[in-house]
């Protein structure tokens, strides 16, 4: 039997489903015997002075491509997960050894900032929104023990989990449906996590993750762009209420606003000296890496520098609420007040009902969160090779969900920007791995040269090239710049096609499951050890962190350039498909629509019907499959427009 070929790009195309050991259970489509001996697959061919990175395979492994279109809705009860488990669990051994890599400690040093940062912020909103019920300590436990249980279940472990906008509006919404009913939100919410957990159970059995797998750039940018809205609209208002607000005194407003411009500028500013002039792409790099938690620093040193200067009365900033009197085992406000176990039996059948309702609701938002963002992090730019388990994460996902609910926590679920920054970060940059596996060299070829024949086709078409029996120059059909456009256009796909490794190109991904169990566990700590320093942070940090989340979280959503595309100069327009279309009013129709669709998610996560927000979310790719059905658009506008992602 030949090795095994790990094919590139993992994410929605192919994953490794070895040949199950005993002749009772059958294959997985596409496996064939072979011996169990195993082999060593070179995943990454560093460059001068890069130690090598090799994985050990059992040979019986053979690539299943799975295309997008042939992915059916939902599969029988229990085979999706079994094809994962039998594609995932050999690559085990493998996840934990990979994990003692030099890039995936360092990684982790860097992302337990973020991670815990982005923790104690959604903490802090949640503590504001439920009266204490579920705060920054409850935030905390959940991120360190979802994010070390959750791992080492899973199929991807490189996402990370933590709180997201969607939920944390969610939480707030079954709160205030709670309050208007006359149900107490602890139990409730327990409730409604536990019927949760049964629609994700059945989600993993019956393959559900499959309906995102289909969903096209329309739901899932507009999803991206509504976390960022939430992320923006939270930490103006609490800026803007800094001055509005009667108990805010002069100095806690301009101190406050001052240190959370400072935070967001900083961490935005270092951020872009990615791609600047100074030292060298490694140094700005890690520089990059760090930007957030730069900023916090800097935020709370300037924080405690005018309290220094002019004194805590007159810089009376708030600072992050945390229960310290009570011991490390405390909640928020207290075990005597909030016990870590909720009552189940404090609510009425009425109640328990509702939570129904409230459990399936949650499932949508929690569903679409947590498979868009594992989608992304699956994406063939990142260039895995161990494959994918989406049914695997929503089981680990049901697990965890159980626990949370009973200890009243906030639910969790694969953080979009947490887990693009952790995978992002493993990534082999450039020469960092400059070479390439035999296989894929003689596929690389093959590739090139059906892209310079197809160039070769256009010069000859548009007569500056003669064919075999065209020997000499002819006539030219279009004009200089329409050929350069062409030959321009062709050139751009090809090299996006044969993902050519460049300076600073992602050419392979450290996959393992030890970063995100280090992370989470360093937050624990935090939590147990650490609660007096976690106090001394101003709330002022932590919203400029959620201005900079959402704002970073925009860039190269092309639901939001297109936002800007008609008050643009037209020489300056993007190089994107979607500017090709004419007329050019259909992508402004098109994205009128998506703005309707995000107004209208806002407006009701507002309203006293802001319980019932999951199910638009819920409606937006049935809404555009109706449109790709309607006639308005051919389906070569819709690829140009809404790709899939």
């Amino acid at each position: 039997m030949q090795p095994m070929q790990p094919m590139p790009g993992m994410g929605m195309g192919g994953s490794y489903a070895p040949m199950p050991p005993a002749p009772a259970m059958p294959p997985a489509p596409g496996m064939t015997p072979g011996s169990a001996q195993p082999v060593l697959v070179d995943m990454q061919h560093p460059g001068e002075g890069q130690p090598s990175h090799t994985v050990e395979v059992p040979e019986t492994f053979q690539a299943v491509h799975h295309e997008e279109d042939d992915i059916p809705l939902w599969r029988p009860f229990g085979v999706g997960l079994m094809e994962d488990l039998r594609t995932k669990l050999p690559w085990y051994l493998s996840d934990i050894k990979d994990g003692f890599d030099t890039k995936a400690i360092i990684t982790v040093l860097y992302l337990f900032w973020g991670a815990l940062a982005n923790a104690v912020a959604f903490g802090a909103l949640l503590g504001e929104g439920t009266e204490g019920y579920m705060g920054a300590t409850e935030t905390l436990l959940a991120t360190a023990a979802l994010g070390m249980i959750y791992p080492l279940l899973c199929g991807q472990p490189l996402t990370i989990m933590g709180a997201t906008g969607p939920i944390a509006a969610y939480i707030l919404a079954l709160r205030g449906l709670g309050n208007a009913v006359g149900v107490k939100f602890l139990p409730l919410y327990a409730w409604s996590g536990l019927f949760l957990s049964g629609f994700l159970f059945l989600g993993s059995m019956f393959s559900l993750s499959n309906y995102v797998r289909k969903v096209t750039r329309f739901t899932e940018e507009l999803f991206s762009v509504l976390i960022s809205v939430i992320f923006i609209y939270s930490a103006l208002n609490y800026f803007i209420g800094l001055f509005t607000d009667k108990d805010a005194g002069e100095g806690e407003a301009k101190a406050g606003l001052l240190v959370g411009l400072l935070t967001f500028f900083t961490a935005l500013s270092i951020r872009g000296s990615r791609n600047g002039p100074l030292f060298t792409q490694w140094i700005r790099n890690r520089v990059a890496d760090f930007a957030p938690v730069i900023a916090i620093g800097l935020g709370l040193g300037l924080a405690w520098a005018l309290i220094g200067h002019y004194g805590i009365e007159k810089v009376d900033l708030d600072f992050l609420p945390l229960n310290t009197e009570g011991g490390i085992a405390s909640t928020t406000l207290g075990t005597d007040v909030r016990p870590w176990v909720v009552d189940l039996g404090d609510i009425d059948g009425a109640g328990i009902g509702l939570s129904v309702l409230g459990g399936l609701f949650g499932f949508i938002v929690m569903f679409f969160d947590q498979n868009i963002t594992v989608r992304l992090v699956n994406a063939r730019e990142h260039k895995m090779k161990k494959g994918f388990g989406y049914d695997m994460d929503m089981m680990a996902l049901c697990f965890c969900t159980v626990l949370l609910s009973i200890l009243g926590c906030p639910w969790m679920v694969s953080a979009t920007v947490p887990s693009l920054n952790h995978c992002r970060s493993l990534c082999f940059l450039g020469n960092e791995s400059n070479q390439q596996p035999e296989h894929d060299a003689a596929k690389l070829e093959e590739n090139s040269k059906k892209a310079v024949e197809s160039i070769r086709s256009i010069m000859e078409r548009e007569g500056v090239l003669g064919g075999e029996d065209r020997p000499t120059l002819l006539k030219r059909s279009n004009s200089h710049s329409d050929l350069v456009k062409k030959l321009h256009e062709e050139t751009a796909s090809a090299l996006d096609n044969l993902s050519l490794p460049t300076g600073t190109g992602i050419t392979g991904c450290l996959e393992q499951r030890v970063s995100p169990v280090l992370v989470h566990f360093l937050i624990l700590m935090s939590l147990l050890f650490l609660r007096p320093v976690l106090e001394g942070i101003p709330m002022a940090v932590l919203r400029g962190l959620f201005l900079y989340n959402g704002w970073t979280n925009l860039a190269g959503n092309e639901f939001w350039d297109r936002i800007w595309l008609v008050i643009t100069d037209p020489t300056k327009y993007p190089n994107k498909s979607f500017c090709k279309i004419t007329p050019l009013w259909k992508v402004h129709a098109w994205t009128l629509l998506q703005v309707v669709l995000l107004v209208l998610i806002n407006v009701l996560m507002r309203s006293p019907a802001s319980f019932v927000f999951p199910v638009v979310i819920g409606l937006l790719h049935p809404l555009r499959l109706w449109l790709g059905r309607s006639g308005y658009y051919t389906a070569e506008e819709l690829e140009q427009i809404d790709s899939h992602f």
